[in-house]
């Protein structure tokens, strides 16, 4: 019988290549596609520009405005299956809800940016991202307000932006009332983030964020606490469509529940990578560190692993009805201590985001949780999700 052999190694990396990296006319006919199917705008007869003295004393440079606002909205409507197994029955259940209902706006002068971004789903009014952000020197950054601790690709990653519903179950559990420092924390903070023009566009960012406990019901005293939550962040960008990251955290935690006297920093650390081609995007990460987790006994100890994965691919226009199309599997595990066997959780999902234009989409997923005992944070369980999204996004100047 006739063997059929393996490729050279040659061949598989040209492949690669070419999966990830595509010719750049395969790139201009893409785009020269999208923008030939796209809705003309209508007409319109342009205002006078403002007389060159009259923009001069403004400080505005002729055809080059110094400022620009962009506005914009999003909603998504969620219909969830959800199935938990209670003793030997299963139990489902169906949830409709109004995942987001975001507003934002994002002014930008100069060295100047001011957003805004307020949440409206659940009937109260809850900030997001919300900061002022100056750039007094060339290559620093300064940022101050409300918005996400620097750790992990998928969580700085918007939502709309991504072809999963969720980002996993790292980002939906809590300690506390908060998320995981690596699943997802917004807080009000201080960042600096230099970006020098070197090989590998590096970005290095250290932020300082307050922890909730210091303004909880019992609150730290800031002459023997320290009230601030430490973030560090090197990336960098080996490639056009690759990124990758070490992120470190020092944060504030309560070694035992409901007892502020126990209150200590816990340090943690990841590794990130992020790729972004023409026809695959993927993010995968992976944490270590202290444990913050509670334990059967109400206390923490030894030390904790979690990571991810998702990767999905990109399908521009595969019919003229469809805007992009993208299939994506998803893998989370956390293993809250290395002191006890039975607690870790896994949850795979898989699903698709059809997008029929850039404004509206539906996303179909499907998650299965598995406990490795009655020790994990979550029990076993199913859920099916089906998500509506639109969102606007307009500019002026």
């Amino acid at each position: 019988m006739a063997l059929v052999g393996l490729a050279p190694p040659a061949s598989i990396a040209a492949a690669l290549a070419a999966l990830l990296v595509p010719p750049a006319a395969a790139w201009a006919q893409e785009d020269a596609s999208d923008n030939a199917t796209a809705t003309p705008a209508p007409e319109t007869t342009p205002a006078p520009a403002p007389p060159p003295d009259v923009m001069a004393e403004a400080g505005a440079t002729p055809g080059h405005p110094d400022w620009s606002l962009e506005y914009g909205g999003r909603l998504f409507v969620r219909d969830t299956l959800t199935r938990v197994d209670v003793a030997d029955d299963s139990i489902w259940r169906h949830d409709r809800a109004l995942d987001q209902a975001r507003l934002f706006a994002t002014y930008d002068r100069k060295k100047l940016r001011i957003a805004f971004e307020v949440e409206l789903a659940g009937g109260d009014a809850d900030l997001k991202d919300t900061y002022i952000r100056l750039k007094p020197v060339d290559l620093l950054w300064i940022q101050a307000g409300r918005f996400k601790v620097p750790m992990s690709f998928l969580w700085q990653e918007s939502k709309w932006s991504l072809p999963a519903i969720e980002r996993g179950v790292l980002s939906e559990l809590e300690q506390d009332n908060r998320g995981l420092p690596f699943g997802g924390i917004r807080g009000e903070g201080v960042s600096l983030e230099a970006r020098p023009a070197v090989l590998l566009e590096p970005r290095f960012t250290v932020a300082l964020f307050h922890n909730p406990l210091a303004t909880g019901a019992t609150p730290l005293d800031p002459s023997e606490d320290v009230t601030q939550d430490l973030y560090a962040r090197i990336e960098v960008e080996p490639g056009p469509w690759l990124r990758a990251a070490a992120s470190f955290g020092w944060v504030g935690y309560t070694s035992r529940i409901s007892a502020v006297e126990s209150y200590e920093h816990m340090p943690m650390g990841g590794v990130e990578l992020a790729v972004d081609s023409h026809y695959l995007r993927a993010w995968l990460e992976g944490y270590v560190g202290e444990s913050f987790l509670y334990q059967p006994d109400g206390q923490t100890s030894g030390t904790f692993a979690a990571a991810r994965a998702l990767v999905a691919g990109r399908f521009r226009r595969p019919v003229d009805a469809l805007w992009r199309v993208e299939p994506y599997v998803e893998v989370s595990v956390l293993d809250p201590t290395g002191d006890e066997s039975g607690d870790r959780l896994t949850e795979v999902a898989g699903g698709t985001s059809v997008a029929f234009s850039k404004h509206w989409r539906l996303q179909l997923e499907m998650a299965e949780r598995i406990a490795e005992g009655v020790l994990a944070p979550v029990a076993d369980s199913t859920l099916i999700r089906l998500q509506l999204g639109a969102a606007f996004s307009e500019a002026v100047q």
